[in-house]
């Protein structure tokens, strides 16, 4: 990833979580980063740079376990507590560099979650893709 392309990507990935938030319901926070925990954008309330760090964390700890299980890469998290849902992605392609994670009340459905965060990982992607190398 370019630095001269990071404000365009904090911008993009600001934008594609406000769209997340507004199209999934029950949505408290949701924050894109890097896999080593930097904070490039985040919306919600109690979003803030110790979440970026830990989903981070957790995605480099979970491709981990996945490569040793020989099944490939490490794609998506979900994690189901008394008080709601985490999902955390990998992003593919151009944005492969970045998880996108977000966090519901217990009433938002897992597809829809995922079907969200599936569509801002993809703008985010697109708009990394569209930048000149």
């Amino acid at each position: 990833m370019n630095s001269e392309n990071k404000p365009a990507l904090a911008a993009a990935a600001q934008a594609a979580l406000g769209r997340l938030a507004k199209n999934c319901p029950g949505l408290k926070w949701a924050t894109v980063a890097t896999k080593d925990g930097a904070e490039v954008a985040s919306h919600g309330v109690g979003a803030d740079e110790k979440l970026s760090v830990m989903t981070g964390t957790m995605h480099a700890l979970a491709d981990g376990i996945v490569g040793e299980a020989e099944l490939g890469t490490c794609h998506d998290i979900i994690l189901a507590a008394d008080r709601g849902r985490i999902v955390i992605l990998g992003l593919r392609g151009a944005a492969s560099e970045l998880v996108l994670a977000a966090m519901t009340s217990p009433q938002t459905s897992l597809g829809l979650l995922l079907n969200c965060c599936n569509t801002a990982s993809k703008e985010i992607g697109a708009m990394l893709e569209a930048q000149p190398a």
